[in-house]
C-alpha cells in the first residue's frame, strides 16, 4: 500500500515539472493513473471486512431486515443484517444475508426484527472455470452468505442499534415498497409489475418469459433502471421546469431559469436514485448526470468526452470493483461510442451544411414530416452505435446477442421515451393526491404495446447465442474499442488493427467432457454430437442455463437414461470417451462404485448425511471428486485427453489438480488468495459444523 502511494505522488510530481518541458508529461500521467486506480481498489479491498460463509450450516438466526423483495416462485426474501448466528463467533458472522422465507407467514417490512431455524450457504463462485464470480460482487456489496427459512419465520419485538446509515436505508425501503403497493393496486397484471421495475429497480416480480423475451430481443436495458431512464426523467423535468418559467416573463428576462431548471433536474435525479434502491448500475448514472449537469450550471458542454471521463474516475474512485462489471462496461462502451459518432457525425454535418441550401419557407407537413425523420433516424443512430458496441460485450458476459436488436428498439424507444418514462413521472409525483392512477393508465398502454413488439420480434429473431469466447478477444475488442472512440487524429485509423485480429480469436473454446457445477445440483456431460447433455434435467435452473448458453447453443442433448441409470441415489453414465462415470448421493453405494467407476464424484450426499472422504478397499477409480473438493475449489470441469500407452510416463501434469495422465481438472477457484473467496476448513479439523 505504501509503494502504491509512494509511486503514485512521485509519478504526479514528475509529471506536473514535465508538462512545460516535455511531452512526456502524458505518457507518465496516464502511468500515474493507471497506478491510482490500483491504489483505489487495493485501498476498497483493506476497508472491506465481510467474513464468508466457509459451507453449508443450519443455525438459529435474529437479524434485522434491510430490504424485502420476493423469489422466482414468489416467497418473501429478506436482505437483512445478522445480530446473532447461534454457534459463530462476532468475528466470524456476515454482515449480510440473502434468506427467502418460502412457509406462509405474514411477510414483515424493512427495520424489523426477525428471528428462525436458517439453512445457510456460501455464495456460490463462478459457474464454470473463468467464468462470472458472483462471490465477488457479493462480497464488495457487504453479502456473505445466502439461504432459507426452515419453518416460519417470527417476528420480535425487541430493538437493537443500527447505524444513521442503515436506518436511511430502511426509511426509504419502507417508501419503495408503498410505491410499489400503490402501483400495483392501480395496475395489478403484468404490466404494473413491469411499472414497478422502472420506478424502484424491483424486477422480481416480473415473469421469467416476459424476461427472457425482451432479453433475447435486445430490449432487457428498459428494465434496468440506468442512464436511460435518469436521463428521462431528469430532462423531463427540467423542459417541465423551463415551459413553465418561460410564460413568466419577469422571470424569465431577469433571471438564468436555465440553471433553475437544471438544479430541479438534479433534485429529480437523486430522488429517483434513492427510490430506485440505489443500485450500482444507478449510482453510475446519478454521477454521469451530475457531472453533466454540474457542467451547464458551469457554462460548459454537458456532453463530451470529458464529462465522461469524469464520470468513470468519480465511479472508479468510489467502486473501484464495478470496473469488472457488465453494467459499466457496456454504459461506458455506450457512451463513449455515442459521444464519439455523434462528435462525427456533426463534424460532417457542418462541412455539409455549407453547401447546402435550405428554403426558410416550409409547410407546416413538410416541416414535421422532417422532424419526425429526424427523430426515428436518430432512434436507429443510437440504437446501431449503441448496439454494436455493447454486443460483443454483451456476447462475452451473457453468451448471448439480439440479431434483431436495433429492429426491436426502433419500435420499442419511442414508446419508452414519449409515453412511459414521463407517465412514470407524473405517476409518481400524483401519487400524494391519490391520482396515480391517471397517468398509469398511459404506462399500462405502453407497456403493453412494448412487450407485444418484443414477443414479436422474438417470434421472427434468429437463435443468439453464440457461446462461451476467449478472454483474449474482450481485450482485443476493449482495445478497438478506445482507440476509435479516443483518437481523434489519423491516428485513429490504427483501430483497424485490433478489428482485422478479432476474427481469429471467435473460435469456440473446448468443451469439457464433464462439468459439475459448485452446488452438485447440475451435472453435465458432452455428448457425441458435441452438445451438452443434463443428468438431472430438474436441478439448478439458473446454472444449468448458464452452462448450456456457454457450450450448447442453448439447448441441452436428451441423454435418454433410465431410472436405474440415475435416479436420486446414483447416476452412472458411459461417457463418449468410454469412461464410466459414477454421480454418487447414496453412501450405502459406495463400494459398488468404487469397484465399477473410472471417474467417481460425490458432490453431495442426498439432504443430510455427508460423505468427506472415500475408502475405495479394492478397485480405486482413475479420479475421486469429494463434497470438499467442491467446497474449497468450486465448479469442476474434465477433459478427457486420449493418451497412448507408450506415452504414459511422459506425458507432463499440468497442475496439482490433476490426478490422473488421462484427465485433466479445470475448477473455479483454483487459488483461495482473494478475500472474497472462503477458506475452507478441512472436514477432520471443523467441531462447529
Amino acid at each position: 500500500m505504501f509503494a502504491l502511494v509512494a509511486t503514485v505522488l512521485v509519478l504526479s510530481f514528475v509529471s506536473w515539472k514535465l508538462k512545460i518541458q516535455s511531452r512526456l508529461s502524458n505518457t507518465v500521467s496516464i502511468l500515474a493513473m493507471l497506478i491510482s486506480g490500483m491504489l483505489a481498489a487495493q485501498t476498497a479491498t483493506k476497508l472491506n471486512h465481510t467474513p464468508m460463509l466457509e459451507r453449508q450450516t443450519t443455525t438459529q438466526m435474529q437479524a434485522v431486515i434491510l430490504s424485502v423483495d420476493q423469489s422466482r416462485r414468489g416467497a418473501a426474501r429478506y436482505f437483512v443484517k445478522p445480530i446473532m448466528l447461534e454457534g459463530f463467533k462476532a468475528s466470524k458472522i456476515p454482515r449480510r444475508l440473502r434468506v427467502s422465507a418460502a412457509a406462509k407467514h405474514k411477510r414483515m417490512r424493512p427495520g424489523e426484527v426477525i428471528s428462525g431455524l436458517v439453512r445457510l450457504q456460501p455464495v456460490s463462485g463462478a459457474v464454470y472455470p473463468g467464468g462470472y464470480d458472483f462471490s465477488f460482487f457479493a462480497w464488495h456489496e457487504g453479502m456473505g452468505g445466502s439461504g432459507f427459512f426452515m419453518g416460519q419465520p417470527k417476528k420480535l419485538e425487541e430493538s437493537y442499534s443500527i447505524s444513521l446509515g442503515e436506518q436511511f436505508t430502511i426509511h426509504v425501503n419502507n417508501m419503495r415498497i408503498a410505491v410499489e403497493n400503490r402501483i400495483l393496486k392501480a395496475m395489478p397484471s403484468t404490466t404494473g409489475k413491469i411499472a414497478i421495475a422502472l420506478v424502484t429497480g424491483n424486477k422480481t416480480h416480473i415473469p421469467a418469459e416476459t424476461q427472457n423475451s425482451l432479453r433475447k430481443t435486445g430490449l432487457a436495458h428498459i428494465l434496468a433502471i440506468s442512464g436511460l431512464h435518469m436521463a428521462l426523467v431528469t430532462l423531463t423535468v427540467i423542459w417541465c421546469i423551463r415551459f413553465a418559467l418561460v410564460f413568466i416573463p419577469s422571470l424569465a428576462l431577469r433571471y438564468p431559469i436555465k440553471k433553475w431548471a437544471v438544479c430541479a433536474g438534479f433534485v429529480s435525479a437523486t430522488t429517483y436514485l434513492m427510490l430506485s434502491g440505489a443500485g450500482i448500475a444507478t449510482q453510475r448514472a446519478w454521477v454521469m448526470i451530475s457531472v453533466m449537469l454540474l457542467a451547464v450550471l458551469m457554462d460548459r458542454r454537458a456532453i463530451t468526452m470529458r464529462s465522461v471521463a469524469i464520470s468513470a474516475i468519480i465511479i472508479l474512485l468510489i467502486n473501484p470493483q464495478s470496473l469488472l462489471s457488465p453494467g459499466f462496461q457496456m454504459s461506458f462502451a455506450a457512451v463513449c461510442s455515442l459521444v464519439a459518432g455523434y462528435e462525427a457525425l456533426n463534424n460532417r454535418r457542418k462541412l455539409q451544411a455549407e453547401n447546402i441550401f435550405i428554403p426558410v419557407n416550409q409547410n407546416l407537413l413538410v416541416r414535421a414530416s422532417t422532424g419526425m425523420f429526424g427523430y426515428f433516424s436518430g432512434i436507429a443512430t443510437t440504437s446501431l452505435i449503441a448496439g454494436t458496441a455493447t454486443a460483443f460485450i454483451a456476447a462475452w458476459h451473457f453468451h448471448q446477442v439480439a440479431p434483431l436488436g436495433l429492429l426491436a428498439n426502433l419500435i420499442a424507444m419511442p414508446i419508452v421515451s414519449i409515453i412511459i418514462m414521463p407517465f412514470v413521472l407524473f405517476s409518481v409525483l400524483l401519487m400524494p393526491y391519490g391520482l396515480e392512477f391517471i397517468p398509469l393508465t398511459s404506462v399500462s398502454l405502453g407497456i403493453e404495446w412494448v412487450v407485444d413488439s418484443s414477443r414479436w420480434v422474438e417470434s421472427i429473431s434468429p437463435n443468439g447465442n453464440i457461446g462461451l469466447l476467449k478472454r483474449e478477444a474482450i481485450f482485443i475488442f476493449a482495445l478497438f474499442l478506445i482507440s476509435i472512440c479516443v483518437l481523434k487524429t489519423k491516428l485513429r485509423l490504427f483501430s483497424v488493427i485490433p478489428l482485422l485480429i478479432l476474427p481469429f480469436l471467435l473460435k469456440a473454446l473446448k468443451m469439457p467432457d464433464v462439468i459439475i457445477a459448485e452446488n452438485g445440483h447440475a451435472v453435465a456431460i458432452k455428448t457425441d454430437n458435441q452438445k451438452l447433455g443434463l443428468l438431472f434435467p430438474r436441478g439448478s435452473a439458473f446454472v444449468q442455463n448458464i452452462l448450456l448458453k456457454a457450450w450448447s447453443n442453448g439447448e441441452a442433448e436428451p441423454l435418454g437414461l433410465s431410472k436405474e441409470q440415475c435416479n436420486r441415489e446414483r447416476c452412472i453414465v458411459v461417457l463418449p470417451s468410454s469412461k464410466v462415470l459414477h454421480v454418487l448421493y447414496n453412501p450405502k453405494l459406495i463400494q459398488s462404485s468404487c469397484n465399477r467407476a473410472d471417474i467417481l464424484i460425490a458432490p453431495r450426499l442426498w439432504w443430510i448425511t455427508r460423505l468427506w472422504w472415500i475408502n475405495c478397499k479394492e478397485t480405486v477409480p482413475e479420479l475421486v471428486l469429494k463434497r470438499y473438493d467442491f467446497e474449497r475449489f468450486g465448479t469442476h470441469a474434465l477433459y478427457i485427453n486420449r493418451v497412448s500407452a507408450n506415452a504414459n510416463n511422459e506425458t507432463k501434469i499440468l497442475n496439482s489438480n490433476i490426478l490422473s495422465q488421462e484427465i485433466r481438472v479445470e475448477t473455479a477457484l483454483p487459488e483461495a488468495t482473494r478475500p472474497w473467496h472462503r477458506v475452507v476448513t478441512h472436514p477432520d479439523e471443523v467441531n462447529n459444523y
